[in-house]
């Protein structure tokens, strides 16, 4: 449903005054209906259309966070509770919220909402949006009559699986940021500071040490190549991009490699396994059918190995096999977590065991990052410290063998 801009002039209902304002809505007469619910007879209805309005509108990614959308879901769920009628919750919801292209999708969850549909089928709108995963378990949800417990918890889910996602990704740019801010030091030093030594000994005829000359070589080279090497640069990231968007086998490739680098694998591997464990357990614990769950669940997932896992895990099931037999002796998986799902399906009681390996990863990976991070934080300074080191050789030598020669 597309939201647009409209400037009112309308008459207060309970005392006679003309007020004006802006009102999102589809259409006038949408807007007119919810001026009208809100105390308000509209005199005057105008869109608002321009071309920063259209440019506002233009947007490359997902335009509701991850932050937005478990806020979304616990202050629903908080609305919910507290007696407010579903398109009241969603109008409020919508109402504060302060980034435009945020408020315009959240308005037209509480239209389709106020016109009748379901919420599910109103998040369906907006599949960039709002993942299947929160479709599934809210169509759960109203088909049960337990819609707040069910927004309560996968809020949770979220919400835990966007903190265990974030100190991931804090770790992992922690070498990026040491390696940036060497390599960035580096290049002003080559560029900039080691040319100046060139005129001097030229001037002096004295011969430069041959790891000056080594490094002023790469710096004259970076500043007779500056365009080509930006375009070169730019052509390798654009080229990175579309091979991995066109070439299954690329990204099945990439996802193999983040799985099996050193260090980092360990963490891939954790984050995958409890995302799997902890979406199995939400829609399980609904009474999700199996099949149906291991699907939502491949959605959730972006490594291609795992994805491939599950597609194995659902041909187990179909034929009457155990899932966990998909995932047993798989470099991707680990011990613990073919065991636990091997012992939920033998005994029935696989929503249990997944609940509990998704609690054993959230508690583990607090562990695991903090030991990382002592791991990576020592071997970061030392690369830093060897290319200080030899850039400062590189700065210091000319001027002792100058005073030397001198």
């Amino acid at each position: 449903m597309r939201i647009n801009d409209y400037r009112y002039k309308a008459k207060r209902m309970k005392d006679g005054k003309i007020v004006r304002g802006m009102a999102e809505g589809p259409s006038k007469a949408v807007v007119d209906q919810f001026l009208f619910e809100n105390g308000l007879r509209a005199i005057e209805i105008e869109k608002k259309d321009s071309l920063i309005a259209r440019l506002n509108r233009i947007t490359l990614n997902r335009v509701v966070s991850e932050r937005d959308l478990i806020f979304f879901i616990k202050q629903l769920a908080s609305l919910l509770k507290s007696g407010v009628k579903l398109n009241e919750a969603c109008e409020i919801l919508a109402t504060q919220q302060t980034n435009k292209n945020v408020r315009r999708i959240f308005y037209g969850i509480y239209y389709e909402v106020n016109g009748g549909q379901s919420l599910s089928e109103a998040f369906k709108e907006y599949p960039r949006e709002f993942p299947k995963l929160l479709i599934s378990m809210v169509k759960v949800g109203e088909a049960t009559g337990d819609l707040y417990d069910v927004l309560t918890e996968t809020g949770d889910y979220f919400e835990q699986q966007y903190r265990l996602k974030s100190q991931i990704k804090g770790t992992m740019m922690l070498p990026i940021i040491y390696f940036v801010v060497a390599i960035g030091v580096a290049i002003f030093l080559m560029v900039g500071v080691l040319p100046q030594f060139e005129d001097m000994y030229d001037s002096l005829g004295g011969d430069l040490p041959g790891v000056t000359v080594f490094f002023m070589n790469i710096g004259k080279f970076m500043r007779n190549n500056a365009l080509f090497l930006l375009m070169g640069l730019i052509a390798v990231v654009l080229s990175f991009i579309l091979i991995k968007k066109r070439s299954y086998k690329f990204r099945y490739a990439l996802s193999v490699i983040a799985i099996k680098m050193p260090i980092f694998g360990e963490l891939v591997k954790m984050n995958n396994l409890s995302r799997i464990a902890a979406t199995i357990a939400q829609m399980l614990n609904h009474s999700v059918p199996l099949q149906d769950t291991l699907k939502t669940t491949y959605d959730t997932i972006d490594n291609n190995v795992y994805r491939e896992l599950l597609v194995e895990a659902q041909k187990n099931v179909n034929g009457g096999d155990l899932m966990s037999l998909a995932f047993e002796h798989h470099y991707a998986s680990e011990i613990v977590f073919t065991r636990m799902m091997g012992v939920g399906e033998k005994t029935g009681e696989l929503a249990k065991m997944m609940q509990s390996l998704s609690d054993f990863y959230e508690e583990d990976s607090d562990l695991k990052i903090e030991k990382l991070k002592k791991a990576l934080e020592p071997l970061m300074l030392i690369f830093v410290y060897v290319m200080i080191v030899i850039m400062i050789l590189a700065v210091m030598l000319p001027s002792l063998t100058l005073s030397d020669q001198l």
